[in-house]
């Protein structure tokens, strides 16, 4: 072989391999009123189906859509070269629409051709009021803390306490909750001012919102990026509390979903065996109220979330849960003692499913979440 032929062939391959490199990439463009306002990559995808603890092959399509600036979403449309547009109504399709990494989007495994989308934000954003984000950087406000290193979210009331409460309703759908407390079958919210309409992040689950309320940081930021995701490496609320000497307990259901560290934490169990934990979740919170009241004191009921995974937002067993922990968190806020701060809020709401009900999807019914502020 000569010298020249030498030199000539690793070239070659080098060039092959950009080659297939460059056709391997992909990009779809995002738009708006004729605007481009982001874009989805191959390296996008790639990314998450790194990060994800499972062994998966496809992305939902929503977490792109989240990650380009998009919270509530009307209709997307897809456009590619030599078919008609396809107009799709976003929360019919939100759960089924999925990208490779190859740039194949798929609708119930249906493949669809697209070389852009164009996207319709929903109205409902302007009834949006408060972030998941907001609440860590309030109660420390409140508490006369500082505020944490990586935070998004801001303060949005001047409050001043002693001691403060975070009440986590899980699965709390905005929608349901309203509606419920309109006709007053919610006493403790409907004797309230005001219940905000708050905005989870995304994916709306539990995992991410705890990370996201107690770091005040996106997914992006702190790291929880969805199912199997048990704890953020960020300064969290509960540090913050610790750090300055004060005391924090924590009353969970059954089992920990997300790692509560520099807590005491409580497991409170079904100890009657009747298939749920909220009555020893609440028997548990006025333990700690009556006996040990802490600086911060964070109470998690799973009722509302158990009733809607079983049975949808629009069944009697999930209107029953919605009506106990009203009840519950009534008989809470009458024991806490003055100048305490209460928030209660939930970390995702909830969408009807064939098989009862389920979140995860950046839809309002998953998104939009009913936030709670009482002061003492």
């Amino acid at each position: 072989m000569s010298t020249r032929n030498k030199i000539a062939l690793p070239a070659l391959i080098l060039l092959l391999i950009l080659g297939s490199a460059c056709q391997a990439g992909w990009s779809i463009p995002l738009t708006e009123n004729g605007q481009v306002t982001g874009a989805i990559t191959r390296e996008n995808v790639e990314f998450y189906i790194e990060k994800s603890e499972e062994e998966i092959e496809v992305v939902p399509l929503g977490q792109f859509l989240y990650d380009n600036g998009y919270r509530l979403i009307d209709q997307i449309v897809l456009h590619s070269e030599g078919n008609d547009p396809v107009t799709f109504t976003w929360d019919k399709i939100a759960e089924a629409a999925n990208l490779s990494s190859a740039g194949d989007l798929t609708l119930d495994g249906a493949p669809y051709p697209v070389d852009n989308l164009e996207i319709q934000p929903s109205e409902r954003l302007s009834e949006v009021e408060l972030s998941i984000m907001d609440l860590t950087p309030t109660l420390l406000t409140a508490l006369d803390l500082p505020a944490l290193p990586d935070a998004e979210g801001q303060p949005q009331f001047n409050f001043t306490a002693q001691r403060a409460v975070i009440i986590l309703t899980d699965g709390a759908q905005y929608d349901k909750w309203q509606a419920m407390r309109s006709s007053g079958k919610l006493p403790l919210s409907a004797g309230q001012d005001k219940v905000y309409c708050g905005l989870s992040v995304y994916p709306p689950i539990t995992t991410s919102a705890s990370a996201a309320l107690l770091s005040a940081a996106p997914p992006a930021k702190n790291g929880v990026y969805g199912y199997g995701y048990r704890s953020t490496e960020l300064t969290t609320l509960f540090d913050r509390v610790a750090e300055s000497g004060g005391s924090v307990a924590a009353v969970e259901g059954a089992s920990l979903p997300f790692n509560l560290r520099n807590a005491a934490v409580i497991l409170s169990g079904d100890k009657e065996g009747n298939g749920h934990s909220d009555d020893n979740v609440f028997q548990n919170a006025l333990d700690v109220i009556q006996n040990n009241m802490p600086t911060l004191l964070y109470i998690h009921f799973h009722e509302v979330d158990d009733m809607g995974h079983s049975y949808g937002e629009n069944s009697a067993e999930y209107e029953t849960a919605l009506i106990r922990v009203d009840h519950y968190i009534a008989q809470i806020v009458a024991a806490l003692p003055a100048d305490t701060l209460v928030v209660i809020t939930a970390d995702h709401g909830l969408h009807t499913t064939s098989d009862g009900g389920n979140h995860g999807t950046l839809t309002a019914a998953d998104m939009l979440i009913p936030i709670t502020i009482i002061l003492k």
